[in-house]
């Protein structure tokens, strides 16, 4: 496969000469624009064009801990940002918490970002845990989980999944992604309490909308799991889910929520979807965490673009796609954080379209073209 550089600069050139109006439809090819990030989990492009990537944090350090399901979590300080524009990247966030589990190597922190309407990020801090444990096991700053960082002040999420627990079951609060609202609103999808929720410009949390849990084969009911949420041209919200044990392939959804409206079923057929974007032709684009679910061999994950109607088409799997869980499309292509769950190994990738043989012909015909009229214009100026 070409350098993926030297591609899209080629793109450019032919296009400057005229030898072809648009590019052909191809293969995609990744290629990695940074690594040795701590657990990579939701991008947003800022106003400026640059593109935030929030870390969750480091599975080491000594802290509070707690208990979940038999292992202990400890809470650190390792969450971070990362600002990523024009070829270098700096960490411009540090210093934010993050709870990790020490067997499992699972780290929470800084799981989601938007932008909102006045150019100032939303940041949101997960958990995974009980909201009743931050004052007891986790404190002091325990308290700092679960949080929505607003432009206006912080957002305590968990304090609204232990007050009302939208969804039922066991409380269980862990913030994920985050999408912004007109009027300075954003929506945050909570993966452990399985509820999509608001924050209005004031900082009032209320609950949009929950996802029941379904019997999929395993010794008690599959989780939905919340993760993407995405909002789509027709103003409904998009969400879509991860699934939890056994996380049987093919058992994701899409769901669409129309304000004021129950979820309703938009698509199906998804393996772990971890997060969702609409691009800037309309259509919905899901990446799935683990194609083959995690009781399976691999860990490699997916992309897909889907259609109105709900039907999909692969657009890249496999080679280099591990465990991703963050989408932001933009005018080079789909930019995805990979390895999200690697402590120190995270990447920032570029999932873009590779022109066709017929193109590369296409160009080097305009080359040649070019290269004939530079030499007949530097004949007739002789």
């Amino acid at each position: 496969m070409p350098n993926l550089a030297r591609v899209l600069r080629c793109a450019a050139i032919a296009a400057s000469v005229g030898c072809c109006h648009a590019a052909l439809a191809g293969d995609y090819g990744l290629s990695v624009l940074l690594d040795d990030l701590h657990s990579p989990r939701q991008l947003a492009f800022a106003p400026d064009g640059s593109l935030w990537i929030t870390e969750a944090g480091v599975a080491a350090g000594a802290g509070p801990t707690t208990i979940v399901r038999g292992e202990p979590y400890v809470l650190t300080d390792t969450g971070s940002v990362t600002r990523y524009a024009s070829g270098s990247a700096a960490r411009i966030l540090t210093g934010l918490p993050s709870i990790y589990g020490t067997t499992s190597g699972d780290v929470v922190g800084p799981n989601g970002i938007a932008f909102g309407a006045g150019g100032s990020p939303a940041i949101a801090i997960g958990g995974g845990v009980s909201p009743l444990v931050r004052s007891t096991d986790l404190a002091p700053g325990g308290a700092n989980l679960q949080q929505l960082r607003t432009p206006t002040g912080n957002v305590d999420l968990g304090a609204h999944e232990a007050a009302n627990n939208p969804a039922g079951g066991p409380i269980d609060s862990d913030p994920w992604h985050v999408a912004a609202l007109p009027g300075g609103a954003f929506l945050v999808t909570d993966a452990g309490g399985n509820s999509l929720l608001r924050v209005d410009a004031g900082g009032s949390v209320s609950t949009v909308a929950t996802f029941a849990s379904r019997a999929l084969g395993g010794p008690f009911p599959t989780e939905p799991v919340p993760t993407g949420i995405a909002i789509g041209g027709d103003g409904a919200y998009y969400v879509g889910e991860l699934t939890g044990f056994p996380f049987v392939p093919g058992s994701a959804r899409i769901y669409r929520i129309a304000p004021g409206e129950a979820p309703t079923v938009f698509a199906t057929g998804f393996t772990m979807i971890s997060d969702l974007a609409f691009g800037a032709d309309g259509s919905l684009y899901a990446l799935e965490y683990d194609s083959n679910g995690l009781l399976a061999p691999g860990s490699e994950g997916a992309l897909w673009r889907v259609a109105a109607d709900g039907s999909r088409s692969l657009v890249y799997g496999g080679d280099g796609l591990v465990n991703p869980t963050g989408l932001a499309i933009g005018d080079a292509g789909f930019y995805v954080s990979d390895f999200g769950h690697s402590s120190a190994d995270g990447q920032l990738v570029l999932i873009a379209a590779v022109p066709e043989p017929a193109t590369w012909a296409l160009f080097a015909a305009g080359l040649a073209s070019f290269g004939v009229l530079r030499r007949r214009r530097t004949n007739t100026n002789a």
